[in-house]
């Protein structure tokens, strides 16, 4: 009797296990044949955290990436290695101000080499207290409070973020996560109030925090107009200048100030504006007009400055969401801007 119960349960236990794996793999393959999902590291603080750990040894010949998600989205820190001999430290984060790595780069090491700083003005203006400026202070303060357990957990994840697509998961509320929270608020559920979805997700990084935005943004339209229908639910209504001023006039001469500190320790900070279109261009004229904010910026600090309108190679790409370079053109305008940089001696070339 008790040999036929623990049959059983044995059978029972096999059919389980070949039930569970086969709808794994189903789930698996039914989200991999989607244009708009691959296999990834998650861009988390676990994986910025492995960038900021490379800034303990860096030296004065080093280049650190600053910047939000067109940074991200336009620099390959590949090229830059092929043009320059070094790849750049990428602490880069999307949606997220750069200001609080300066920070921090400030106050607790002695990095003096080159920071190259993308300059997104929703983003890199965003004042102290703001999502954009805590969500950045968060990973920060992560890197510093981060435990055994955590590191350990992200070793233990790696090789299976790298292989399962249905892990894809994101910090930021992206409509097409695959976390159990997104799948469930995405279930048409007969009766339901409609899902308020927000921003899909139109890229993914590679380990070294590059962003390459999915091909779909660029060949399928009705993709790429839930993008653009996202952005236009806020764009048109910015505020003007003149409605803020009075928490950005005194905000923007501080972070000159922070970028001249850097300087006056012997580093050096290269500011770089990347390219925006249409309705981001026109509305954030009014919001954060250059002559107002990016202007007044490098009269502070009197750093080294690009701003796309200067340059034509800066501003020769088609932008499919008006924001971001697609994966196609980002090696080519990275080369184009190391090169720029090269040639006006800011950085040596690799010999």
């Amino acid at each position: 009797m008790q040999n036929t119960f623990q049959k059983k349960t044995f059978i029972s236990y096999i059919m389980g296990t070949v039930l569970f794996l086969t709808l794994i793999t189903v789930w698996e393959m039914h989200w991999k044949a989607k244009p708009v999902y691959n296999a990834h590291l998650d861009d988390d603080r676990d994986l910025w955290a492995t960038q900021r750990k490379e800034l303990e040894n860096a030296t004065s010949e080093d280049i650190v990436i600053l910047g939000s998600s067109r940074t991200a989205f336009n620099f390959r820190t590949y090229v830059w290695e092929e043009m320059t001999g070094r790849k750049p430290i990428n602490l880069s984060g999307d949606g997220r101000s750069p200001i609080p790595v300066l920070t921090d780069i400030l106050k607790n090491t002695d990095y003096d080499g080159t920071l190259v700083v993308g300059v997104t003005p929703a983003i890199f203006f965003a004042p102290k207290g703001s999502d954009r400026y805590v969500s950045a202070q968060q990973w920060v303060d992560y890197y510093y409070n981060q435990t055994y357990a955590q590191k350990l957990s992200f070793w233990v994840s790696k090789p299976l973020q790298r292989n399962l697509v249905m892990l894809t998961a994101t910090e930021l509320d992206f409509k097409n996560d695959l976390d159990l929270r997104s799948v469930i608020d995405n279930l048409p559920i007969k009766g339901r109030l409609p899902y308020n979805p927000g921003l899909p997700k139109f890229g993914h990084n590679d380990e070294d925090r590059n962003i390459y935005m999915y091909e779909a943004m660029v060949t399928d339209t009705t993709f790429r107009n839930q993008v653009r229908n996202m952005w236009m639910s806020f764009l048109p209504k910015l505020p003007t200048y003149e409605a803020i001023e009075v928490v950005y006039d005194p905000w923007i001469p501080q972070i000159g100030e922070l970028l001249q500190e850097f300087e006056n320790r012997g580093g050096k900070v290269i500011l770089i504006h990347h390219e925006a279109e249409g309705p981001w261009l026109k509305n954030f004229e009014r919001f954060l007009p250059k002559a107002r904010v990016w202007d007044k910026l490098v009269e502070s600090c009197k750093c080294t400055a690009y701003h796309f309108s200067d340059y034509d190679f800066m501003s020769q790409y088609n932008l499919p969401d008006w924001s971001h370079l697609s994966a196609h053109d980002a090696p080519e305008y990275t080369k184009l801007m190391v090169q720029q940089l090269i040639d006006d001696g800011h950085l040596k070339p690799n010999n």
